[in-house]
């Protein structure tokens, strides 16, 4: 196979084709995934994460993370450690107590760990430039924003492939094989057992269900009346017990949908931790959500899915899994924005219907009581 590897020299890009060697990757013994972002895209990286341990069984694998975001890696048996990145707290989903650290003291440690290849699956610029920092021999990752120039082997990007096939993408294209795309967790025994005593009304008879409404990005958040209207119509006609979770600062939003829906739900915004809160869902029955972090929580522990799009694209974030769904009207846009801002009534949100999302609901459930779950 041929590549276009990118050198840097006197500030001149150099384009030179270069034939791959086999030998050079697959005697890499010290590897670093980089994916410090939020919680979604981190629990995506599962897959990659599985099938680059398959092929190289003996290697040091780390992950560089997010502060939060990253603790949904704990236990997982494919890397032997996680690297928190922390220098920004503009996320409230991903903010960590303590200082910041600078991003050139990332540079100066990730060099001393001496990574022979590294896998760039963000695709900012400045993440190309700390991949090039690393000094590590084999840099993989996407072409984009102009950083190929940081890149041993630059992967084309395609914006409209989900993000798992994506990531797989790049080990296909680095000839190391892929085997197997399902997500999954690791949730501990203590963590259960935590839950257990945190939430007594998973004791409760009738469904469990999450009703997530809260997104990082406000044009993701799908209407509070709509999201009243189907928690009364699942509390009346299943009996169901609600949950609500996030951040501390989601609680205030939560406050106020049990105060429209007459008093359904339990909020639980800011009480527990990530981890916690995959024990959680790992015991309900349904999870409905905003296009956010929890949509991808809840699939990796297997509780059926159903998650809500407006601005943003389904074909690249939706739940991933054939139990899972993704909630659009496909005659409310043409296509998705991807967030623009000069849009100001999100018709692909607002005129999406309460009794759309709630028909899919009863789908789920009752598709669960045929089989006895």
């Amino acid at each position: 196979m041929k590549w276009q590897t990118l050198h840097l020299r006197a500030g001149e890009q150099v384009v030179s084709p270069l034939t791959a060697s086999t030998d050079e990757l697959a005697s890499a013994r010290r590897i670093l995934v980089m994916r410090y972002r939020f919680i979604g895209d981190t629990i995506l990286t599962v897959p990659f994460l599985r099938n680059l341990r398959r092929a190289y069984p003996q290697a040091q694998i780390d992950v560089l993370v997010g502060p939060q975001s990253g603790s949904v890696l704990q236990g997982c048996p494919y890397i032997d450690e996680l690297i928190v990145f922390d220098t920004t707290r503009f996320h409230k989903y991903d903010c960590s107590a303590g200082q910041a650290r600078s991003f050139l003291s990332y540079a100066f440690e990730l060099r001393s760990r001496h990574y022979d290849l590294v896998f760039v699956l963000k695709r900012s610029w400045s993440s190309g430039l700390l991949a090039w920092l690393t000094g590590a021999p084999l840099r993989v990752g996407y072409n984009t924003q102009g950083r190929a120039i940081f890149l041993t082997h630059p992967v084309v990007w395609s914006p409209h492939t989900h993000e798992v096939v994506s990531m797989l993408d790049v080990l296909r294209q680095v000839n190391i094989a892929v085997n197997d795309d399902y997500l999954e967790c690791w949730v501990t025994r203590q963590e259960e057992e935590e839950i257990r005593c945190l939430v007594p009304q998973l004791t409760l008879p009738g469904p469990h269900i999450l009703l997530h409404a809260a997104a990082a990005h406000p044009a993701k958040m799908y209407p509070l009346e709509h999201w009243a209207r189907i928690a009364n119509q699942l509390r009346c006609d299943f009996n169901a017990i609600l949950y609500f979770t996030g951040a501390s600062q989601d609680s205030p939003l939560y406050d106020r949908l049990i105060q429209l829906s007459g008093g359904a739900g339990i909020n639980l915004a800011g009480k527990l931790s990530i981890r916690q809160s995959l024990a959680l869902y790992k015991r309900l029955h349904l999870a409905v959500c905003v296009d956010s972090g929890p949509v991808h929580m809840a699939c990796s522990v297997g509780t059926p899915t159903l998650a809500l799009f407006g601005p943003s694209d389904p074909s690249r974030w939706r739940p991933w899994g054939i139990e899972h769904q993704a909630i659009f009207d496909p005659t409310l846009r043409s296509c998705p924005c991807q967030i623009n801002h000069t849009c100001t009534n999100r018709p692909c949100l607002t005129k999406l219907s309460a009794e759309l999302v709630y028909e899919a609901c009863c789908a789920k459930l009752n598709s669960r009581a045929a089989q006895g779950s």
